[in-house]
């Protein structure tokens, strides 16, 4: 007879998982018969003695891309030398390449530095990108630009400026095409400080012109006493805090109702100090009518 049988293991086209068939598959002058089909070709990733692929290289060991762990004010990242150190002119470049010393938290090591660790998530995203990268409703500005400031990163420090500019402009112009001032249609707003001090003291805050039509007696009081209250007479609209009952006879309970007589709401109150200087305040609002 012309044909052989082989042994399944000894052929390199059988899969692994045919070791495991009954029988053995026949094969005339080692060419696989025509009355069966052939094996399918084992898998690369089939079982565990195909080529496994995938799995990542490790990269070279290097002082430059090995992970620095930093604790800024209590919060840790953990960047590399080469995004450390990229702008060599930076006070944090100086920090991590021995210009200038830094703390190193020998317990954990964790090299630490006392600053915003909030803020300096968006530094080491800068050293990383060379951009200033917030999102637009981001209202920190201030606060990153004196990290920025701290960690000497000009380049960060013009983007923000450059951003702030920008801000200011749009608000400008959203400003500009709004509808007509709040003033005319928004609210008369009043504040009533009641303290114990001296049996009872009242004090109004509010605009001088509003306070003059609401209590028309103090205009009078301050003409006849010629005292030197802060009392802006060229603007009507000047804001004064002013001791009412320090010029006229009235008490808070009457504050209190000639502000409703006069249309007023309480639309706030609260109260608090110590024992001995408690106070309370009321806010009072009323619409402004339109002129």
């Amino acid at each position: 007879m012309g044909g052989r049988l082989i042994s399944p293991a000894g052929s390199p086209n059988i899969s692994p998982g045919s070791l495991h068939s009954s029988s053995p598959t026949p094969l005339n002058n080692n060419k696989l018969s025509p009355s069966l089909p052939a094996p399918p070709k084992a898998s690369p990733t089939s079982g565990h003695h195909g080529k496994v692929t995938g799995i990542p290289t490790v990269a070279a060991a290097s002082r430059y891309t090995a992970p620095v762990h930093i604790d800024v004010g209590g919060v840790i990242y953990t960047s590399s030398l080469e995004t450390l150190t990229r702008y060599p002119e930076t006070r944090l470049a100086k920090l991590f390449n021995g210009q200038v010393p830094i703390v190193l938290d020998t317990l954990k090591q964790h090299y630490f530095i006392d600053r915003d660790g909030k803020m300096f998530r968006h530094i080491l995203n800068f050293m990383r990108s060379g951009k200033v990268c917030v999102p637009d409703d981001f209202s920190e500005i201030d606060c990153l630009m004196e990290e920025a400031r701290f960690f000497e990163v000009q380049g960060m420090v013009k983007q923000l400026e450059q951003l702030r500019r920008q801000r200011a402009q749009r608000l400008a112009r959203a400003g500009s095409q709004t509808s007509p001032p709040v003033a005319q249609h928004g609210y008369h707003v009043v504040a009533l400080h009641i303290s114990p001090d001296l049996g009872e003291r009242v004090m109004l805050s509010g605009e001088r012109k509003l306070i003059e039509e609401t209590f028309p007696e103090v205009v009078q009081a301050l003409m006849d006493n010629r005292t030197s209250v802060a009392w802006n007479q060229s603007d009507p609209e000047h804001v004064v805090r002013f001791p009412l009952n320090g010029y006229t006879k009235m008490t808070s309970l009457q504050a209190i109702q000639r502000l409703l007589a006069d249309g007023f709401q309480i639309v706030a109150s609260l109260g608090g100090g110590v024992e001995g200087q408690q106070f309370s305040e009321y806010i009072f609002s009323r619409s402004r009518q339109p002129q």
